[in-house]
């Protein structure tokens, strides 16, 4: 407990100054310390002190448009910004939006009775168009005053997100979901999520990840995780309790080995398939805590090598300028060992629903070039390094292979997830949940 604040009162240090990275340790460094709210918290510290530290420097000629900042511009809580058709993007990988004078974005503010609000705010409205004067400056004709900041236009409360059932089908028939924002009456996607309504298994979620999202919004505060209707009946959120889990855990391997296995270090979190860093927006970042966009991860896991994939990726994606689709899911039913030294299957909820996966995987594909690879990790730190190896069911590309060098995991590290890369072909022998695409290569 001292040591945690110890780390926070370094991080809050390191937040008022021109902190260096190399003064903090990594997350994954951490994954075996911090349990998973002080985790996300001293992740989100560390992030925003990379965004920082690495920003593009990239200058835009404010005479001719207006240029806002991802970090630093925007208000809280969060309109929803559409703009050509489509959410509001940065420009490239700078971390800033730039309009062009004249152009225009709708703010919405979503969801039963937000308004939209703001110093010079003329009439209470949930949508309203704001036009680009310059600098900073937007107009709103009939809702707003003159010129405002761009920035000072906020909500009355946190805009809502939608996760809705579609009559898409996926993988085996299982249900497509997709969650995003309602403006106008027209819904804009941020995600999909492939969906066993039986298992109560979330098999992946796929979304566009492109240079644009190199830069994210930092200090957005975590909502509470929501079930949405497609959990009648099951308490998700008490599932992942440490008390219901091992009770769980218990009903298949008995009470001794159960304490064995959840301890203080080794939990099952509800860990993100789409992170919440992905997503620019607060309000996008805000709209992946739905359950299915989630499955059970040991903490370690989720901290270690699964987290260190997820910020690899993303600055890899923005520094090579790939535009690419994630596909991440989850794959298998993990084991422990009972009091017969037998393996069984575990499950959160009914011993049959929300399993506990064997394998989570990220698969990068860009369409325009023709390139993809899945990155694969096993999510069970009781297995023995040599029953992990025995779980690898391709040659790791990754492995030895300096196009892979800005992939910092450590892949032999069974506490926090074995790793390996798989081309798309050899993923696909054994993990058949993708939709059909053509492949060429490997994206490096």
């Amino acid at each position: 407990m001292r040591f945690i604040f110890v780390l926070a009162t370094v991080i809050a240090a390191a937040l008022s100054l021109p902190a260096n990275l190399d003064d903090l340790p990594e997350p994954s460094e951490l994954a075996l310390v911090l349990n998973e709210d002080d985790f996300e918290d001293y992740l989100d510290s560390w992030l925003e002190i990379q965004q920082r530290n690495n920003g593009n420097a990239t200058q835009f000629d404010a005479r001719s448009g207006c240029t806002f900042r991802i970090n630093g511009d925007l208000g809280q809580p969060q309109p929803v910004y559409i703009n050509r058709n489509n959410y509001l993007r940065p420009n490239g990988n700078s971390g800033q939006i730039r309009l062009n004078s004249g152009e225009q974005v709708i703010i919405a503010c979503t969801g039963s009775g937000r308004t939209i609000r703001h110093p010079n705010i003329a009439r209470n409205v949930d949508v309203g168009t704001a036009t680009c004067v310059n600098n900073n400056l937007v107009s709103g004709s009939g809702w707003l005053n003159g010129n405002g900041a761009f920035g000072q236009l906020t909500c009355s409360a946190h805009s809502f997100h939608e996760a809705q059932g579609t009559s898409t089908r996926c993988f085996n028939n299982n249900l497509v979901i997709r969650v995003g924002f309602i403006v106008n009456n027209v819904f804009y996607p941020l995600y999909w999520s492939c969906f066993d309504q039986r298992r109560l298994e979330v098999l992946y979620v796929w979304y566009d990840q492109t240079p644009q999202n190199a830069v994210h919004q930092t200090g957005v505060d975590r909502p509470s995780w929501m079930a949405g209707s497609f959990f009648p009946g099951v308490d998700v959120n008490n599932r992942y309790t440490q008390v219901q889990q091992k009770i769980a855990i218990a009903n298949n391997v008995g009470n001794a080995l159960a304490d064995r296995y959840v301890t203080s270090q080794q939990f099952l979190a509800r860990g993100h398939l789409a992170a919440k860093s992905d997503f620019v927006f607060a309000t996008g970042q805000r709209a992946t805590f739905y359950f299915i966009n989630c499955a059970p991860q040991w903490q370690p896991f989720n901290a270690g090598n699964w987290n260190n994939l997820e910020q690899n990726l993303r600055a890899r994606i923005g520094a090579a300028g790939y535009n690419a689709v994630i596909y991440t899911g989850t794959f298998g039913v993990t084991q422990l060992r009972n009091a017969n030294n037998r393996f069984v299957d575990i499950y959160l909820h009914n011993n049959n629903q929300i399993p506990v996966p064997q394998y989570f995987y990220k698969v990068a594909y860009d369409a325009s070039r023709r390139l993809g690879t899945a990155f694969i990790s096993i999510n069970n730190p009781h297995y023995t390094l040599a029953e992990a190896r025995n779980l690898q069911f391709c040659t790791d590309r990754c492995r030895n292979n300096n196009a892979f060098s800005w992939l910092r995991w450590q892949p032999d590290r069974v506490d926090i997830g074995y790793s390996f890369c798989c081309t798309i072909a050899d993923f696909r022998r054994v993990i058949g949940h993708l939709p059909s695409f053509t492949v060429n290569g490997l994206l490096t």
